[in-house]
């Protein structure tokens, strides 16, 4: 089987024990996207690498990169551990939610980068935020559906372009935004999402994020949010999304 030896940066989406000394991490690279590695030795105190592979971990690694099958660690260092991130519960949670929602999607080869630079800018500001953390991670959400190709829009009914925020009524999953009242009763009731007065003011909130710290969130806002960005990307990627890591909140 051939391999060759690569150097790149990646983020720890996924660490698993294997063996009795040994790992398997799934990490999201800048140069190669997904990739798997298995990190022998890891599990054993005497490692020089023992305790240092972590989920959400930034590293520079060196590894024999083999395709179609688990490539082989060579030599790791760590780039940040974002210690930040695991001392909030709130935070960690989102963090986690971010890397699972990674491991599901796959990604274009040109787009690596971009990813890599968006999950990486994610997981640096959300601990400088000191509430309404969850307004970070739809952000977030947000704009990975943005670089996919169906961004949700905000400022306008998207079937007849009224930007009469009172008459919203729904989220559009076929149009990518808000849907007026008026518009929502000429169309399926499955095309949409309908929403409260309340939850339309929170997503309208996403497009002010340096505001984000003023606004006071309800539960059950938080709760319908949530399931109108998981039932939004699995309606265009054809899937069912899971974000387990959001249930604890």
């Amino acid at each position: 089987m051939s391999q060759r030896i690569e150097k790149c940066e990646a983020i720890a989406l996924k660490v698993t024990e294997y063996s009795n000394t040994s790992q398997i991490i799934q990490f999201f690279s800048k140069k190669f996207g997904h990739v798997g590695v298995i990190a022998k030795g890891t599990r054993n105190p005497k490692n020089n690498y023992y305790g240092l592979l972590q989920q959400l971990g930034r590293y520079e690694m060196v590894i024999y990169k083999k395709e179609n099958t688990l490539s082989l660690l060579k030599e790791i260092n760590q780039i940040d551990d974002y210690a930040q991130i695991s001392s909030n519960y709130e935070i960690a949670a989102l963090a986690h939610a971010g890397a699972e929602l990674y491991l599901q999607l796959i990604f274009e080869e040109d787009d690596y980068e971009k990813f890599y630079e968006l999950l990486k800018q994610f997981y640096e500001f959300i601990p400088s935020v000191s509430k309404n953390h969850i307004l970070v991670f739809w952000r977030f959400v947000l704009r990975v559906a943005s670089f996919l190709g169906f961004s949700l829009k905000f400022d306008k009914c998207t079937v007849c372009s009224t930007k009469d925020k009172e008459t919203f009524h729904g989220i559009s999953f076929i149009h990518n935004g808000f849907i007026c009242a008026n518009c929502s009763r000429k169309r399926l009731a499955t095309e949409h999402f309908q929403i409260n007065e309340s939850t339309r003011d929170l997503l309208l909130t996403l497009r002010n994020l340096h505001e984000l710290e003023s606004f006071e969130i309800a539960h059950q806002d938080i709760q319908t949010v949530n399931t109108i960005l998981k039932t939004y990307l699995s309606h265009h990627l054809h899937k069912k999304i899971h974000l387990r890591s959001l249930e604890v909140l």
